[in-house]
C-alpha cells in the first residue's frame, strides 16, 4: 500500500510556474497543501503576482545561473523541473538537476516528453543525435538523484491553437490519418506532478508516460466538430512543407509517422481518476479556446 506524504511545512521549488505544465503544477500542489516556491524571473510580472495571490513564494531566478538555482532549491524538499525547447535546454535541464543534488532534495520530478526511448532510438538511427529531453534524463539517472520522470503526451491545447494545429477553422497536422495520436491534457500534467509527490513510494524511481486519450486526426476533427456545432475540416500537412522551413518539427513528424509510440490508459485511470479524454477537455474548456478561434469565421 503506498503512503501519501504529509504535506506539512514541505517546500517544492516549481520551475516554470509562470508557464503551462509548471502553473499547473503549482496550482495542483498548492491545493493539496505543499509551500510552493515559484521559480520566476521577474517578480512584478501578472502571471508572477497571480502565483502569489494564490499562496505561492516567489523566488528569483534563472535556468542559466546556477547559483541561482542553488538559492532557491536550498532547503525544499522537492523540486519541479520542465524546459522549453531552445538552445540552451540541455545546459538548463542539467543545472536544475545538478541544483537538486546539491540542495540534497528527497524527490525530482521532471517532465520530460511522450515516446521519448522511441523518438530518441529514432534520431540515432538517421544520424540526428540524442534528443535534448533523453540527455537531461540520462543526466538525472547518472546523478542518482531521488526522481521521477513523466513523459506527457502532445497537448490536447494545441489542437485549438494557431501557433500549432489549428488554423483559420481548420485542423492542420503533419502526420497520417491512420496515426492513432497520444493526447493529454495540460492540467492533468500538473495533477500527475502532484501525485508523484505526494506518493513518493509509488514514483520514485519511475518513468511514466502520461496520455488521457488516443485518437487519429480525423477522429479528433470530428471531436471538434461535435464541440464546434460546426464541420471542422482537417488536412495533412505534406512533411516536405516543414523540412523547408522547421526542420527540428519535421524530424519529430518524421519519427511519428514511421514509428511513434503507445500508451496504456487503463493503469494511468487508476492511478489518477478523472483523467481527461479529449471529450471531456473540451467540455470543460477546450470548447471557449475553439470557439474563440472559430469567432468571425464564415461557417
Amino acid at each position: 500500500m503506498n503512503t501519501t506524504i504529509d504535506t506539512h511545512d514541505k517546500a517544492v521549488l516549481v520551475i516554470g510556474a509562470t508557464g503551462n505544465q509548471g502553473g499547473s503544477t503549482a496550482r495542483h500542489l498548492l491545493a493539496d497543501g505543499w509551500r510552493v516556491r515559484a521559480l520566476v524571473r521577474d517578480d512584478t510580472a501578472p502571471a508572477a503576482a497571480r502565483l502569489a495571490a494564490a499562496g505561492a513564494e516567489l523566488v528569483r531566478g534563472d535556468l542559466d545561473d546556477r547559483a541561482s538555482l542553488d538559492a532557491a532549491a536550498r532547503g525544499a524538499y522537492g523540486i519541479y523541473s520542465v524546459q522549453s525547447a531552445n538552445d540552451n535546454e540541455i545546459a538548463q535541464g542539467k543545472n536544475v538537476a545538478d541544483a537538486a543534488k546539491a540542495a540534497n532534495v528527497q524527490h525530482l520530478v521532471y517532465s520530460s516528453v511522450g515516446g521519448v526511448e522511441s523518438q530518441n532510438r529514432f534520431y540515432l538511427e538517421h544520424g540526428w543525435g540524442s534528443i535534448d529531453k533523453w540527455q537531461i534524463e540520462r543526466h538525472i539517472h547518472d546523478l542518482g538523484v531521488p526522481a521521477t520522470i513523466l513523459r506527457p503526451a502532445g497537448f490536447m491545447e494545441d489542437f485549438t491553437s494557431p501557433a500549432r494545429f489549428f488554423q483559420n477553422g481548420s485542423l492542420n497536422v503533419p502526420w497520417h490519418d491512420d496515426l492513432v495520436m497520444q493526447l493529454v491534457a495540460i492540467d492533468d500534467i500538473g495533477a500527475f506532478a502532484a501525485l508523484a509527490f505526494a506518493q513518493p513510494d509509488a514514483y520514485l524511481g519511475k518513468a511514466m508516460e502520461i496520455t488521457g486519450d488516443r485518437l487519429t486526426a480525423p477522429q479528433i476533427a470530428d471531436a471538434l466538430s461535435t464541440a464546434a456545432g460546426r464541420q471542422v475540416p482537417h488536412t495533412q500537412i505534406p512533411l516536405k512543407a516543414l523540412w523547408d522551413h522547421a526542420p527540428e518539427t519535421a524530424k519529430v513528424f518524421a519519427w511519428a509517422n514511421e514509428t511513434y509510440y503507445d500508451t496504456d490508459l487503463i493503469p494511468l485511470r487508476k492511478a489518477k481518476a478523472g483523467l481527461m479524454d479529449f471529450s471531456t477537455w473540451l467540455d470543460r474548456s477546450g470548447k471557449a479556446r475553439l470557439l474563440a478561434q472559430l469567432d468571425g469565421l464564415p461557417a
